[in-house]
């Protein structure tokens, strides 16, 4: 298998600069990424990018973007991710979003549904959690690790790797960095808003749910409450995943979306 040629530049968007990475060909698909996510690219938009043009973007206030003192809520957020589909040229998406990622997707196709081809939410925030959710603010990286995903190997793996995060002051700085951000936009109310629900029914553009079945931050009940407010939305259960299938199961997972998007 070719080794996927990613390019990688930032955007300006107001004078900020948004950090985009981007590959592959065919229709736009935009992916925007969970709280957690400190990095830039995985399996699951390679395999995407062969049906796709993919972009990754990095959130206002996360990993290499700007800062957006503007950003204070995923309302916030989603407005500026209006305003860099404008900058990149690009009029109507494939949007694809995981955790905090779905739920400004969703936020987004809420505002400007007109701009989104395809909606796919996986593991989604923005909807009162099913069950207790366990807080993500107290938990060291390590422990961030081990609560999200599901599969032995490659939990096993996101735990080392998130054992070496102390001992590396850039990647310990972007944790951090990126913590205080999704404290700043989902702390209080905890992982939703209470409007959302209620504004859902302004989605024009067909939606399909992912859910990890082992998700142990948000309950895979919680998708029905999507489904509840997204009648017409598609749900897709993957075994053997927790809150990360997009990394626990990325041919799966761009399976699903591919065959959705086709």
């Amino acid at each position: 298998m070719s080794t996927m040629t990613v390019a990688e530049d930032f955007v300006d968007v107001g004078g900020r600069r948004v950090w985009v990475a981007s590959a592959g060909q065919g229709p736009p698909l935009v992916y925007l990424h969970g709280a957690g996510d400190l990095d830039g690219w995985g399996p699951a938009l390679s395999l995407l990018a062969a049906d796709f043009t993919v972009y990754r973007p990095d959130h206002p206030g996360f990993n290499r973007s700007d800062d957006d003192p503007s950003v204070d809520s995923v309302l916030d957020l989603a407005f500026a991710y209006l305003d860099l589909l404008d900058a990149m040229g690009l009029e109507r998406v494939h949007l694809v979003g995981h955790s905090l990622g779905g739920w400004t997707a969703a936020q987004l196709a809420v505002l400007a549904s007109g701009r989104v081809t395809r909606l796919v939410l996986a593991n989604p925030a923005g909807l009162r959690p099913a069950g207790p959710a366990p807080d993500i603010f107290t938990l060291n990286p390590v422990e961030s690790a081990a609560l999200v995903n599901h599969q032995a190997d490659v939990r096993a793996d996101a735990v080392a790797a998130a054992e070496q995060i102390a001992g590396d002051t850039e990647l310990f700085q972007r944790f951090l960095r990126n913590r205080m951000a999704t404290a700043h936009l989902a702390w209080n109310p905890y992982l939703h808003d209470p409007k959302l629900a209620g504004r859902l029914h302004r989605v024009t553009a067909p939606v399909l749910i992912i859910w990890g079945a082992h998700d142990r931050l948000l309950l895979a009940e919680t998708a029905r409450q999507w489904q509840e407010a997204l009648p017409g939305a598609r749900l897709e259960i993957i075994d053997d995943a927790g809150h990360r299938p997009p990394v626990e199961q990325p041919a799966a997972f761009a399976a699903l979306v591919k065959e959705f998007g086709s």
